[in-house]
């Protein structure tokens, strides 16, 4: 099981940082040194081929692709207008696709009952995609940090919040975001993003 949390304590990290703003140097950097996985089995190998491959393709431009990755970002999730890649769970979950609705009160009153202060309150809805990544992200580490005090009560109780949290909300928009994502951008970086993305959610 620690395997397991391990792995995807990496892939909630990685996510997070490919969707709350655009890709860093150092992010950057970081992925290049990340191996291709030998057989694609699955929505996740493939989005990692497709990351990897877009960074060794632009390895000798990496400051103007960064530029270009930034544009992208801008374009696909902020705007100015209404972008073609919504990330937030108020567009797909509400009648009126309206923001800052029911749907986001009720991210952060999940956020508050599980002891999780996010750092971007009143900046970026608590229902952005980078944040309730991080939501999942946070509450992985605690299960593990827990698991290795010995602490199985705690661990389970913040499992089965992680669980309850992606099951009854996040699968329920997340693989329409990231079809969406998909259907708009030419990028096989944030092509990469989506699948893996896709594939995490999915798997639960």
């Amino acid at each position: 099981m620690r395997e397991v949390l391990e792995e995807e304590l990496y892939l909630f990290n990685l996510l997070r940082h490919l969707f709350l703003k655009e890709p860093s140097f150092e992010l950057i950097k970081g992925l290049q040194k990340i191996e291709m996985p030998e057989k694609v089995e699955n929505h996740i190998d493939y989005g990692l081929n497709l990351l990897i491959k877009a960074i060794q393709k632009n390895s000798q431009r990496i400051p103007e692709w960064l530029e270009e990755l930034a544009q992208e970002y801008a374009h696909l999730f902020l705007g100015p207008k209404q972008p073609p890649a919504v990330p937030y769970a108020s567009f797909y979950l509400s009648e009126t696709k309206a923001l800052m609705s029911e749907e986001t009160i009720e991210v952060r009153k999940k956020y508050l009952e599980a002891g999780m202060a996010v750092k971007d309150l009143y900046r970026i809805p608590e229902d952005h995609i980078g944040i309730e990544l991080e939501f999942i992200y946070d509450l992985t580490k605690q299960i593990l940090d827990w698991l290795n005090e010995g602490e199985q009560e705690m661990a389970a109780k913040f499992f089965e919040i992680r669980k309850n949290f992606i099951k009854d909300h996040m699968l329920k928009w997340v693989p329409l975001f990231a079809e969406t994502l998909l259907e708009n951008t030419k990028e096989d970086f944030y092509k990469g993003a989506a699948y893996i993305l896709r594939g995490v959610i999915e798997n639960f």
